[in-house]
């Protein structure tokens, strides 16, 4: 029995404003509780596969993370990280050789916190990878890090291993935003000076990154984001919204207020040259690359397999998904005891829960391929969700173009809620009621 379009429109009334639905999915560890098994991942080596490696290591823990880090413990610990990284790559690999690499990114955590020695290690890691596989055409590797921890002498190292992509974490520029939420804010200056120095060494693209919707923002404090962006002029600008749905600490969001910066950011981005789509949260002086690096824009866009390496990484394939060991705020003590590959959970997921991972994934380009969703979902997907599509086309919130499904400037305003609709809905049309918060 299909969804009538007032039953449509009635759950999305339902599921609008509640911080749940977001880019989260699943959007509780039970729903997914049935499909945990043992062993490995499977991936198909006749497919591109990205890696993605996690550094959990960080100056400073700013409270509004979700993802597993750690104060920069001793450089002993640092080295002892890398040398199961290593391992584990290394085994991986072995494991399947003739792999073709479509992208590499190196996120954490901030990884370019650590030592200058045990960072010269984390790139030859990268090195001894790329070193021994095949490389897509369009294969464009990444790097995150923040002002505080990028030096000349690493900007080097990065750009002398042929990664010509840096993420530089802003979030915002003011301090009154910044400071109760642990996080240093830099002055103009040292970061003009910063994106000179990592020019200079050979770095061809800075992303900078923003965060809107958080506690003590204001459309005031977001115009002065918008004037540091200006001056500096980075090649890519990522916008992130706050999602609170996974953090311990208890923050007040105003959706209409988020949807209200985000419309600022978009409008004043794309006047200054910035090219993106309205619901896409990366923007790009380059109309051609979309503002990702090839790992991001493969996952987001396409629904490509990944392998994650490092404490509580993420990796996803065909067949399902897995998340390596550790979780939150990480214990180092026994880090020379801790395989970073083997998984804490494993989720063999039929095809309609791969499918509604993707559609989370690609929520962040504020729509998804259509072929991709065929593909990732089966022949049914025209039939269990034409009559959704079409009543959300319909009201005005979402459309259809050159095989692509984009949410509307009204209806990203209710993205989360829409995008939900796709989410575990039952074969032959129904759309499951909505979840309960529990996180």
């Amino acid at each position: 029995m299909t969804t009538s379009s007032s039953d449509i429109m009635r759950i999305l009334k339902d599921r609008t404003d509640n911080p749940l639905y977001n880019t989260s999915y699943p959007l509780s560890p039970s729903d997914w509780s049935r499909f945990n098994t043992n062993g490995p991942l499977p991936f198909n080596t006749a497919m591109p596969i990205a890696f993605y490696i996690h550094i959990p290591f960080c100056k400073r823990l700013c409270s509004f993370c979700e993802y597993s880090r750690t104060l920069l413990p001793s450089q002993e610990l640092q080295s002892a990280y890398l040398k199961t990284l290593r391992n584990d790559i290394a085994e991986f690999m072995n494991q399947k050789p003739d792999l073709l690499l479509y992208g590499f990114d190196i996120g954490g955590g901030t990884p370019t916190s650590p030592d200058t020695q045990p960072f010269e290690n984390l790139i030859n890691i990268y090195r001894e990878t790329i070193g021994r596989t095949n490389l897509s055409p369009d294969f464009e590797p990444s790097i995150e890090s923040t002002f505080e921890t990028l030096t000349p002498q690493k900007a080097r190292i990065i750009a002398d291993a042929g990664i010509h992509r840096i993420s530089l974490g802003v979030q915002s520029s003011s301090k009154s935003v910044l400071s109760p939420l642990n996080r240093q804010t830099e002055k103009i200056e040292t970061m003009h000076r910063t994106i000179d120095f990592a020019r200079n060494a050979g770095i061809k693209k800075i992303n900078l990154d923003l965060m809107y919707g958080l506690p003590g923002q204001s459309m005031e404090s977001i115009r002065q984001d918008i004037r540091t962006i200006d001056i500096l002029r980075p090649e890519q600008v990522t916008v992130y919204e706050l999602r609170t749905n996974q953090l311990k600490t208890a923050y007040k969001i105003n959706n209409r207020l988020s949807y209200d910066e985000y419309c600022f950011l978009f409008d004043e981005l794309t006047g200054m040259g910035y090219h993106g789509v309205f619901g896409q949260n990366t923007f790009s002086m380059d109309p051609l690359d979309k503002g990702l690096s090839s790992y991001l824009r493969h996952r987001m866009f396409d629904g490509w397999q990944y392998k994650g390496f490092g404490i509580s990484a993420q990796s996803m394939s065909h067949a399902g998904l897995s998340y390596n060991t550790g979780k939150g705020e990480v214990d180092m003590k026994h880090i020379s005891e801790l395989r970073t590959n083997e998984s804490s959970c494993h989720y063999a997921l039929p095809p309609e829960e791969v499918f509604a991972k993707y559609v989370a994934i690609s929520g962040y380009s504020g729509g998804f391929s259509l072929k991709t969703a065929r593909r990732l979902y089966g022949d049914c997907f025209d039939f269990d969700f034409g009559n959704i599509i079409s009543a959300l086309e319909t009201e005005g919130l979402l459309t259809i173009k050159d095989d692509r499904l984009q949410l509307t400037r009204t209806g990203y305003r209710h993205y989360g809620a829409i995008l939900s609709l796709f989410y575990a809905k039952k074969k032959g049309g129904a759309v499951n009621e909505p979840h309960r918060p529990v996180f």
